[in-house]
């Protein structure tokens, strides 16, 4: 695997050598680990190549909570990335490797012409089409990617370090998530916690508190939640929030994508007998997300989003999203789908 990335780090730098404008970009709904990759790939590259112009742009609305890593003010959120890429000669895609999760106009970046495009990616999904790609699915998260394919130990700074630091303690559950093959995790994490020089509890505290104001939405998940018996199908547990609350309210997205996955983190799929799950919230943009975890030996829920057409992601842990859909009904259309057709594993 070594001499793999040594040949992947190669020809990625020779791609940004020959670009002078570099977009870098991941999904929308930027999570932890998405958020970590982008930057940190962001500040390896203008650490190296100060004088060209390399960019961060996400589909969506910025996410503050991560207002305290180096570089976040330098992500420039936008309407639609499709929109914003003229003029790119390389495209890097992180933590995903299909255009249509980065963008609802995945045509129109096709349609620029953009000379390169790179991914680098730990989804089990069949990619888009990439002049250059690294697709790892065995690695705890796209950060530990990130830092493995590119080299990042040579020239960790404390900045740096906390950036692959949010992102495997992200997609890792805080370690929770962590199975025998990917044990490597943890030496590198020594090192970044090392260099960090804090407890982990106090540095996820920095970003990753509980907002007062959305405690009601984790009470009203927490009861909204329901169970599912569907022939074939092993039981499972769901919950939803409706639009009508998030409007009443006066919720944002971000506050939405909080309440899911700290309810997530608690409760899928953690309670006895339910081996999966599913957690539906609505969107300003008139879109149901659904979140999906899993034990192996329940559900692949990667597989069953994609299936559906509504998303991708992990086969433990997956995303999707409705258009035009409310939380209830978007988890309802789901349960209604799996009654006609069986699981994978």
């Amino acid at each position: 695997m070594n001499e793999e990335y040594s040949a992947f780090r190669s020809a990625f730098f020779e791609h940004c050598e020959r670009a002078n404008t570099i977009a870098i970009t991941a999904h929308y709904s930027p999570d932890d680990d998405s958020i970590a990759s982008v930057l940190s790939v962001y500040t390896i590259l203008t650490t190296k190549y100060p004088n060209k112009s390399v960019r961060v742009v996400y589909t969506g609305r910025a996410v503050e909570r991560y207002n305290i890593f180096h570089n976040f003010d330098n992500i420039e959120f936008v309407d639609d990335v499709a929109n914003h890429l003229e003029g790119t000669e390389l495209l890097i895609v992180l933590d995903v490797n299909r255009l249509a999760r980065i963008s609802n106009r995945p045509e129109n970046i096709t349609a620029l012409g953009i000379p390169a495009m790179i991914a680098i990616d730990h989804h089990s999904s069949a990619p888009d089409e990439f002049t250059l790609a690294l697709i790892e699915p065995t690695l705890s998260s796209n950060a530990e990617l990130v830092y493995r394919a590119l080299g990042a130990e040579d020239m960790l700074t404390k900045e740096l370090a906390e950036l692959f630091l949010l992102g495997i303690l992200g997609d890792t559950g805080n370690f929770a998530y962590v199975n025998p093959s990917q044990s490597g995790v943890f030496a590198i994490a020594k090192g970044l916690i090392e260099m960090v020089g804090m407890p982990i509890d106090a540095f996820r505290a920095r970003y990753g508190g509980i907002p007062k104001h959305i405690v009601p939405l984790l009470q009203l998940l927490v009861q909204n939640m329901a169970y599912s018996s569907i022939t074939g199908w092993p039981d499972a547990q769901y919950s939803f929030i409706d639009r009508a609350t998030m409007l009443a309210g006066g919720y944002t997205d971000e506050d939405m994508s909080a309440a899911s996955h700290i309810y997530m983190g608690q409760y899928l799929p953690r309670i006895q007998g339910q081996g999966w799950g599913l957690v539906a919230t609505p969107r300003e943009d008139g879109s149901a997300r659904i979140s999906g975890r899993s034990l192996k030996g329940s559900v692949n829920v990667r597989s069953l989003f994609e299936r559906m057409g509504i998303g991708g992601g992990h086969d433990r842990a997956s995303g999707a999203a409705m258009q035009g859909m409310d939380g209830k009904p978007a988890v309802l259309a789901i349960l209604e789908w799996m009654k006609h057709n069986q699981p994978l594993d």
